[in-house]
């Protein structure tokens, strides 16, 4: 019994050898703001100042600045000609442009039922996923069309956050991690302890817990700790095959590679 325990072990052990990423350094800037939200396709940054949102490109800046909403609570650029901005407080979000001009305004309070929202993420087209307070569910919103898709799924514990690409919506809670597919339907439910960010990575998942990166491979059930100079990881974005890290003074890109 020991021995095919061992070879079991081997045999995993090989696998996650063979399926382990590693990390090209492109870049390793200094930089001085504790309020870089997002980095998109094209590398631009994101930063929240003063209720401003600021688009910095290597060209030029783009600001924005609503006059009715304070205190952004979250922002998606998955889609940088369609970025998102969610003012909790008042239950409202904003579609932008690639400019951060206002294309469309979305206030849950006047949508007929109305919603209580926590956390979004972008799906595909017109589609949001959000979390709504009132009947702790995910939901799918198509925001021209007004229609929401309730997932049925039970979620438990406190919702942190929601991530997602076109296919899949995960949902961190500080109990699991919860994977759906894009009609609704719960993919897999994972008992998790600590965990404080999760990013998308080809369908897997890359995570920070207690100040340490690490990647999730969905198919082969096997996570690895990501062998990176030492770092105090204050945020980390994960966009195609780059890893962006801040840490308080530098901003720093690896590009993702298969070893």
């Amino acid at each position: 019994m020991r021995f095919f325990i061992i070879i079991y072990q081997l045999f995993f052990s090989a696998l996650a050898n063979e399926n382990s990423l590693e990390f090209k350094l492109n870049f390793k800037k200094e930089i001085i703001n504790n309020n870089i939200k997002a980095v998109d396709n094209f590398n631009n940054i994101y930063v929240i100042e003063n209720n401003e949102l600021i688009k910095s490109s290597d060209t030029k800046d783009y600001y924005y600045k609503n006059s009715l909403y304070s205190n952004i609570s979250s922002i998606d650029v998955q889609n940088s000609f369609k970025i998102k901005l969610f003012y909790e407080d008042y239950n409202t979000l904003i579609v932008l442009d690639n400019k951060l001009s206002e294309i469309s305004e979305i206030n849950f309070n006047i949508i007929n039922p109305s919603k209580i929202i926590s956390k979004f993420s972008a799906s595909n087209d017109n589609n949001i996923w959000v979390y709504n307070e009132l009947n702790s569910k995910i939901e799918l919103y198509n925001y021209i069309n007004n229609t929401f898709r309730i997932v049925n799924s039970e979620i438990s514990g406190e919702v942190i956050s929601l991530e997602s690409n076109y296919k899949y919506c995960w949902v961190l809670t500080d109990s699991h991690i919860y994977k759906f597919n894009y009609f609704g339907s719960l993919i897999t439910k994972t008992a998790i302890n600590n965990i404080q960010q999760i990013e998308i990575f080809n369908d897997n998942l890359f995570f920070k817990k207690n100040n340490e990166l690490f990647y999730y491979d969905q198919d082969l059930l096997i996570e690895y700790k990501l062998d990176l100079e030492n770092l105090l990881i204050k945020d980390f974005f994960v966009i195609n095959q780059s890893l962006y890290i801040y840490d308080s003074e530098h901003f720093i890109k690896y590009q993702i590679q298969k070893k």
